[in-house]
């Protein structure tokens, strides 16, 4: 079976428990740079998101969301028949203070090879302003709650 995979990672000066909240705040994920132009829905366990990206064009995603809280959440869509099934897995893992986060779609099908060669560089690339997007965001909200004394 054809499988690829893209993904992105970095090292956040904020706490997983603020990268989480970012990555699960769907109502602002437009305010942000985010590459999610729309989103209806909520991120939360079991249940369905729709979503517009800068690299989709109009084109609306259905995606089915599962979480272990504060850990990892997962995305999931696909073609009928098995066709093309796309999984993009969110993983925090804290390190003193600080949080890796890995974000990683992982997609297979007969039609993965065909689909995904065109949409490789572009799709690389929207993993790796995503991830950055988030540190920047979490590190600005990080320093605003250690400033309030949240």
């Amino acid at each position: 079976m054809a499988r690829h995979s893209v993904g992105a990672e970095t090292l956040i000066n904020a706490r997983s428990s603020t990268v989480w909240d970012v990555i699960t705040d769907a109502r602002n994920f437009t305010v942000w740079e985010s590459g999610i132009t729309h989103i209806r829905g909520e991120l939360r366990n079991g249940g369905t998101i729709r979503i517009r990206t800068h690299t989709g064009g109009e084109r609306t995603f259905r995606l089915r969301v599962q979480q272990m809280p504060g850990e990892v959440m997962t995305w999931t869509q696909g073609l009928p028949l098995g066709l093309l099934t796309g999984v993009r897995t969110f993983t925090l893992e804290p390190l003193g203070g600080m949080t890796h986060l890995l974000v990683r779609e992982e997609f297979t099908g007969p039609l993965c090879g065909l689909l995904l060669r065109e949409f490789a560089s572009d799709t690389q690339q929207a993993f790796t302003d995503y991830v950055s997007a988030v540190r920047k965001r979490a590190e600005i909200l990080g320093r605003h709650v250690r400033t309030t004394g949240s």
